[in-house]
């Protein structure tokens, strides 16, 4: 396909569309490989994806920058790699030593704020999770989203506005494969949620149809764990065809951008968590309406490399909002292609680690940086796995083979993979005499980026908490300066809380994202305060006209 410049796609919408925008909606899976059937994946009973592959263009390489999901989202949000904003910690508000939130620099924004101000309605349901937040609804900065509680929250509008929404469908999610006794109280709730929703699904993937990868043993529990997790997507897939059927209702599918993908791989051992393909090679499927589409080839494969760093670069180009010089991804728009996308993996839950990895289209290099440790951790909650009490206790009786084996066994310093000719990553060639120039050479390649986007990825967590939070206490913001000027409300940060992100509300309950001065009407009240992501918001100031 020739893709066409950010400059000409925006420009096409504009003369032939010039008083409208599009609306864009992200649908954002928990935990999904490339399961869909359409994409390949003939275990996978996907007719709702297929559809979306049909009609619109996936991009086979799409890779998130970590294997699992805060880390991952915060990535995505930001347009960053969570090592250059202090988010690699999985997660900052739990697992580590003292909770805490990651404190991006200042002039760094979500990039659904941007959209706000921009005069985008923005929405999100159930999970924010992005570092700098924290999981639930109402724990992040406010500014980022007009609602985030409803999953069709685009109805929530009082204009018709564009709009841009990310719906988080959560079946997918790793607890959706437990079974048996958990080995913890909230673990256990978790589960019996998942199961009251899939007991009102059937489940048609059988275990003795599932393929079971070279890594993991072909055992009952394993079988079972892998079809459940195609039983999961199954039922995602009808949730997907809920979320289309209601844009159908309420008339404006054909005025929607649709954006299908998912915050990291599977949920089963070796996959969530890793920097193999596995754990961040994800789907990234795009349907364009016909109106918007003159340049999309519906069911076209595209193989570019595509980082989760260009979702953020890549809506706001849809919108035809310029994209700020200090994101890392780019438009996939554009002219320009990614040679190489770049992982990272830190702290998971309570054991600390440091890995970073460079893929380019024919091979996978990475670095340890902490050696001694094994790469199947013994993470809690993982452990709660069928799957993953089957692979201990073969481990322990010596039955697994030696690809089997590697993952529970000390990581190597370096590892190099032939994507091709190994696509599953079991074969190191690091240490090989014929690989020696490719190892060089992907090392260098990865050691410059550390360089360039190392922000705080070199200090200890301990330390980066005293950075942000210093003495583990939140800073809070400072409430903004305002003045009155020719019947004009103008709101600024003082010098403590430069570039902190500001609100203002007519109710002191609906909140909108302050821009430019607000027209005064006399009798009326006007609330504003400010965020600095990741510290606590600034006191409601509130002024009577």
């Amino acid at each position: 396909m020739k893709i066409i410049s950010r400059f000409l796609f925006v420009l096409l919408a504009q003369v032939i569309f010039p008083d409208e925008r599009p609306n864009i909606l992200v649908i954002m899976a928990d935990d999904m490989s490339l399961r869909i059937n359409a994409l390949g994946d003939k275990t996978a009973i996907t007719p709702n994806l297929d559809e979306l592959v049909k009609n619109g263009t996936s991009y086979m390489n799409a890779f998130t920058t970590a294997g699992v999901c805060a880390c991952s989202r915060s990535a995505l949000l930001t347009g960053k790699n969570q090592i250059s904003i202090g988010s690699m910690h999985m997660r900052t508000s739990s697992g580590g030593s003292v909770p805490y939130l990651a404190v991006p620099e200042a002039h760094i924004k979500a990039f659904p704020e941007i959209l706000r101000k921009q005069g985008y309605f923005t929405f999100t349901n159930d999970k924010l999770d992005y570092q700098f937040s924290g999981i639930f609804p109402g724990s992040g900065p406010f500014t980022i989203w007009n609602s985030e509680k409803d999953k069709f929250g685009w109805r929530n509008r009082k204009n018709s506005e564009p709009f841009f929404g990310m719906i988080n469908l959560i079946i997918t999610h790793e607890s959706g494969i437990f079974r048996g006794k958990m080995n913890s109280v909230d673990t256990q709730a978790i589960k019996l949620m998942q199961q009251t929703r899939q007991m009102l699904y059937e489940a048609p993937v059988k275990p003795e149809n599932v393929i079971v990868p070279p890594f993991l043993p072909d055992t009952p529990e394993v079988r079972k764990d892998i079809a459940r997790a195609y039983n999961n997507i199954y039922i995602l897939d009808i949730e997907v065809k809920e979320i289309i059927d209601q844009l159908k209702k309420d008339n404006i599918l054909d005025d929607t951008i649709i954006i299908f993908t998912s915050d990291h791989g599977d949920g089963l051992p070796r996959y969530k968590r890793e920097l193999f393909d596995t754990g961040i090679n994800v789907p990234f499927i795009i349907l364009v309406p016909k109106k918007f589409s003159s340049w999309q080839k519906p069911g076209e494969k595209i193989y570019d490399l595509v980082s989760f760093l260009d979702i953020a670069p890549t809506v706001l180009d849809i919108a035809g909002v310029s994209i700020p010089s200090y994101m890392d991804g780019k438009s996939i728009f554009g002219n320009e292609k990614n040679e190489y996308i770049f992982a990272a993996r830190d702290r998971l839950d309570s054991f600390k680690g440091k890995t970073r990895a460079v893929r380019n289209k024919d091979y996978k290099f990475i670095k340890n940086y902490s050696l001694g440790i094994v790469g199947a951790q013994k993470l809690s909650f993982r452990e709660n796995l069928m799957s993953m009490k089957e692979l201990r206790k073969m481990y322990e009786n010596n039955e697994l083979n030696e690809i089997q084996k590697i993952w529970l066994e000390l990581i190597p310093e370096l590892q190099l993979y032939d994507l091709n000719e190994d696509p599953y990553e079991v074969n190191n060639l690091a240490y090989d005499p014929n690989y020696k120039e490719k190892v060089l050479l992907l090392e260098n390649v990865l050691e410059q980026w550390i360089e360039k986007n190392n922000f705080h990825g070199h200090l200890e967590e301990e330390d980066l908490i005293e950075v942000f939070w210093p003495e583990n206490t939140q800073p809070q913001t400072t409430e903004p300066l305002y003045s009155l000027e020719d019947g004009f409300l103008h709101l600024k940060n003082n010098d403590v809380s430069k570039d902190a992100s500001i609100g203002f509300s007519y109710d002191g309950k609906n909140w909108e994202v302050y821009s430019e001065p607000i027209e005064v009407k006399t009798n009326k009240k006007i609330y504003f305060k400010a965020v600095r992501y990741g510290w606590k918001e600034s006191e409601t100031k509130i002024v009577k006209f």
